[in-house]
């Protein structure tokens, strides 16, 4: 198990779980039936919200591709959500075994009331995870990493818990096995007082202690370990999803009130504006990055 002093230099556990343990029901609402938390792939001409989950299965499945995780014995999903590439890795694309890690306990039993004998989500930290009998074949981590480091510690500190990271996804793949990274990131951002308000609300009320990565520190943590297959930004993917989200909310926002509170909803409207602005304004990144694990 993790040791005491690795949790004093991760973000707390209860600070993340405060966004991820709302009620299933409110993020039904918000996300729609894909249940899916991060940006999806729209064709031209396409309306945000009436194709919301064909986006995110599209998504989805250019992830399998990228991954060669088709038909694969074993797969892992990093920060699995609702379990929705979990079990679309077992009913599309012919996985036979997917398992998720997630320190939400209610995204934990959604996935297990999907009543896949094929799909696991077991709360633990990526730190704990151990591959039971065979390495994975693939991996993915969507929109996860923005939790696991946290934002107090100095830039060196940072680093080598990226370092950290990707030695474990490392030790779980088979060699050659592909790993798909889907996280934001952020450079300098331009110091302007809304904006700089907006990112303090995100790491003191929303997302307390998470950081936000850089790209210099992600490369510096896979060197030797990974290749870099492709490398891709795409923030539009995501503040799209977010703008579908907010509508979608708009709609049913009294429903939304109802099943959690005035301050819940407003606190979801104002992270999820605050994230798609910054995404369409290229503060923030959303990078899809495809690594090969080196032998």
């Amino acid at each position: 198990m993790t040791t005491v002093e690795a949790r004093s230099i991760n973000p707390d556990v209860e600070a993340i779980r405060h966004h991820y343990e709302v009620g299933n029901e409110l993020y039904r609402l918000i996300l729609g039936p894909t249940m899916m938390y991060s940006g999806g792939y729209w064709e031209d001409g396409e309306d945000l919200v009436a194709t919301l989950d064909e986006a995110q299965e599209r998504k989805l499945d250019a992830f399998v591709d990228l991954a060669g995780a088709a038909g694969a014995a074993k797969v892992l999903d990093i920060g699995c959500g609702w379990g929705t590439m979990l079990n679309r890795l077992t009913t599309v694309h012919g996985v036979q075994q997917a398992v998720g890690v997630t320190l939400s306990r209610t995204q934990a039993d959604f996935v297990a009331a999907i009543n896949n004998p094929a799909i696991e989500a077991k709360v633990e930290s990526w730190e704990d995870h151990k591959a039971d009998g065979e390495p994975y074949d693939a991996a993915f981590c969507i929109n996860a990493l923005e939790h696991f480091v946290l934002s107090s510690l100095t830039p060196k500190e940072r680093t080598q818990r990226y370092r950290v990271f990707f030695k474990q996804v490392h030790s779980l793949l088979k060699p050659g096995a592909r790993f798909v990274l889907h996280t934001m990131t952020v450079e300098n951002p331009p110091l302007r007082r809304q904006l700089l308000d907006d990112l303090k609300f995100l790491q003191r009320e929303e997302f307390e202690g998470c950081h936000i990565p850089r790209l210099p520190e992600l490369a510096a943590g896979l060197d030797g370990l990974f290749e870099v297959t492709e490398i891709r930004n795409e923030p539009e993917s995501f503040a799209r999803a977010c703008r579908a989200w907010l509508e979608l909310l708009a709609a049913r926002r009294e429903e939304a009130v109802a099943l959690e509170s005035e301050e819940t909803v407003a606190r979801f409207e104002r992270y999820l504006d605050i994230f798609a602005y910054t995404l369409e304004d290229h503060i923030f990144n959303n990078f899809r990055v495809t690594l090969t694990r080196r032998a």
